[in-house]
């Protein structure tokens, strides 16, 4: 299954407030923190597998025409704050400004190193949403997941997307695979911790 979500042109959006509809969030974001950002690929953006201990990912394509951003399916629930959503695809487009998961040029050896992605976020005011994000995960998301899990998956609409970190999948074919150490921006995924 193809991602149903692609962006790639600008335009005037308001803050969504259907956690389904995730290309909104996207645009959005982009407009309103992001907008001095070159967009140089489409970015196309779906909701994945229930991951424990990440909440999202983003990936090149191999011939860099597009880049997904994978957002962990359990975030469509409405117990979970959508600062949780915001901060979370916020955080993917970091990654995508630094060179990971983009055709723009590498910033960084690591996406995390130094704090990067968090001093990003709060010099682009997303830091009150990354705050209130990193404490409800620190006090809520494990348990909020093994109760989902143990629920079989019900607060999660539409069907379970297989995991999209583990090479191609039917999710977004033709993905590039991870690498372990040296990575060529051509062939990023920055799928890592929570984030």
């Amino acid at each position: 299954m193809v991602p149903s979500v692609i962006m790639n042109e600008p335009a005037l959006y308001a803050q969504p407030d259907d956690r389904s509809q995730l290309v909104m969030y996207l645009q959005w974001i982009w407009q309103s923190y992001f907008a001095d950002c070159p967009r140089v690929n489409e970015i196309s953006i779906d909701y994945c597998y229930p991951w424990k201990g990440r909440l999202g990912l983003i990936r090149l394509s191999l011939d860099a025409t597009m880049t997904f951003i994978g957002v962990n399916t359990l975030l469509q629930v409405q117990q979970v704050p959508e600062y949780v959503l915001i901060t979370t695809i916020a955080h993917e487009l970091v990654h995508y400004i630094h060179g990971f998961g983009s055709p723009l040029p590498r910033l960084y050896k690591h996406p995390h190193a130094n704090k990067i992605v968090d001093r990003e976020l709060e010099q682009r005011n997303l830091g009150d949403y990354l705050r209130c994000c990193n404490e409800w995960i620190d006090k809520y998301w494990y348990s909020f997941y093994d109760m989902q899990r143990a629920a079989g998956w019900a607060g999660i609409q539409g069907r379970l997307v297989p995991p999209c970190s583990r090479g191609e999948t039917s999710t977004f074919p033709a993905l590039a695979k991870p690498r372990r150490m040296q990575v060529t921006p051509l062939t990023s995924l920055s799928a890592c911790g929570i984030f």
